[in-house]
């Protein structure tokens, strides 16, 4: 497969695509072997180990680092479906490469790690790595990630004879949002290729490559502001319930660099809609505006639902809705009514649902400047209160939107404020949700 970036020169040839699985007793099971080979295969030949993706839509490392394009030597990326111990490295090289074959670098991407070999708490980004000379690992590191990065020499035996020039594992602290873990790697192995000359001085990861074969991208952003298993649920949702669709995650770095150029909807998940400002900054939140009025979708829960609205100066203002206070009100199950349009809309004929509620945004038409938002469509109201944590009954958000859409420019927006999502009975209904957020954005036809 050959392919141009958009300066014209031949990126990348994937000359051999070899996957290759392996099954065995202990705990190796179903890794995957991917080989790059470049135009000019002559060259260093590196090896990346990377975990399997959480679904087959999702476009985790190993995908997005299939794009980069080799100019010379071989990239072999290895899928593990379990985080990789520094000790159960030989094993899976013996498993998954040719007899004999000793590649110049390895580089294994571990994921969270609670501790270094010390016993030590991991507090920073770290690479722990064996080497003749680490320190230009060190300088392209500092280089590249934007916060501090712990290198650390470590000496294993059973790491001696892995590659010729050194072998490199890239952990991450506990809390490190899988976005942000996926993109500091990125970051890492791209540099760190360039440095090797298996790519060009000039080139560079591209977003627009990850939409070759799908046009129907979903970006999920999961890092400051996002809490819970929201991110979860839905890309799990997304990835079975939706046809022809891929699911990968971002970061407010990712948006600024314009990770949504590609998308065709965007989902933000609960935790806090001020964190989700403050995660995007003003960059970030006009880049996702902007996303929207040229056509993209947006669907938010709880949190995402707040930072959808007006009620803080830092939200996105795409719904000009304020939300009411105190905004507290509890959790609990709790009902909720689908109006007409909205048992249209996500295709249900489903009246009630018990759904879980976790202090979303309640827009009070009496609060509401200038009588509200007209283009605002309820598409299901709460039936039941919740209880806040002084024992408070809150029956004044009874008959409240719970669940709402409306369009932006030529995009769209549906916001959730429970948690649907929760509930594996309630999938089709969420992903009728996201679908929604990806078809036709005319306003005549959005209760259709």
């Amino acid at each position: 497969m050959v392919s141009k970036n958009r300066f014209g020169w031949t990126v990348w040839v994937l000359v051999l695509s070899l996957m290759v699985f392996f099954r065995g007793t202990d705990g190796l099971l179903g890794n995957s072997v991917t080989v790059h080979r470049a135009p000019d295969p002559e060259g260093p030949h590196v090896v990346l180990v990377v975990p399997v993706a959480a679904h087959e839509a999702s476009i985790g490392i190993a995908c997005q680092v299939a794009t980069l394009p080799l100019q010379r030597g071989t990239l072999t990326v290895i899928q593990a479906d379990r985080v990789l111990e520094q000790d159960r490295l030989g094993e899976l090289l013996k498993r998954s490469l040719p007899v004999d074959e000793r590649p110049n670098w390895i580089w294994v991407h571990q994921g969270i790690v609670q501790n270094d070999d010390a016993g030590q708490k991991i507090t920073a980004p770290t690479i722990h790595v064996q080497a003749a000379d680490v320190d230009p690992l060190r300088k392209t590191a500092a280089r590249i990630i934007p916060t501090e990065v712990t290198v650390a020499v470590i000496d294993r035996e059973s790491l001696n004879q892995s590659a010729s020039c050194g072998v490199a594992f890239f952990a991450y602290p506990s809390g490190t949002p899988p976005s942000r873990q996926i993109r500091y790697t990125r970051l890492l192995v791209t540099a760190l290729l360039r440095d090797l000359q298996l790519l060009a001085d000039d080139a560079a990861f591209c977003w627009q490559r990850l939409r070759d074969g799908c046009d129907r991208l979903i970006a999920l952003y999961d890092a400051e502001g996002i809490g819970g298993g929201g991110p979860v649920n839905l890309e799990r949702i997304a990835a079975q319930q939706l046809r022809q669709v891929r699911i990968y995650r971002v970061c407010g770095e990712d948006i600024r660099e314009g990770a949504l150029s590609v998308a065709a909807t965007s989902i933000f998940p609960g935790g806090s809609g001020r964190g989700i400002g403050n995660g995007l900054q003003s960059e970030g939140r006009e880049r996702l505006r902007e996303f929207i009025e040229a056509g993209g979708g947006y669907l938010g829960v709880c949190a995402g639902a707040y930072f959808a609205g007006s009620g803080l100066e830092n939200y996105l203002h795409a719904i000009p809705l304020i939300h009411s206070q105190p905004w507290a009100r509890g959790r609990a199950m709790l009902e909720i009514e689908l109006t007409d349009e909205g048992r249209q809309l996500l295709g249900t004929d489903q009246r009630v649902l018990t759904t879980r509620y976790n202090n979303g945004p309640i827009f009070l038409d009496s609060e509401q400047p200038d009588g509200g938002d007209p283009e605002f469509m309820v598409l299901a109201r709460f039936k039941t209160p919740s209880t806040d944590s002084r024992g408070n009954t809150r029956d004044e958000m009874v008959g409240q939107a719970a669940i709402g859409a409306r369009a932006l420019g030529q995009g769209r927006i549906l916001i959730i404020s429970p948690h649907p999502e929760s509930h594996r009975q309630h999938d089709p209904l969420v992903a009728r949700a996201i679908q929604w957020t990806m078809e036709s954005n005319s306003l005549v036809s959005i209760s259709q």
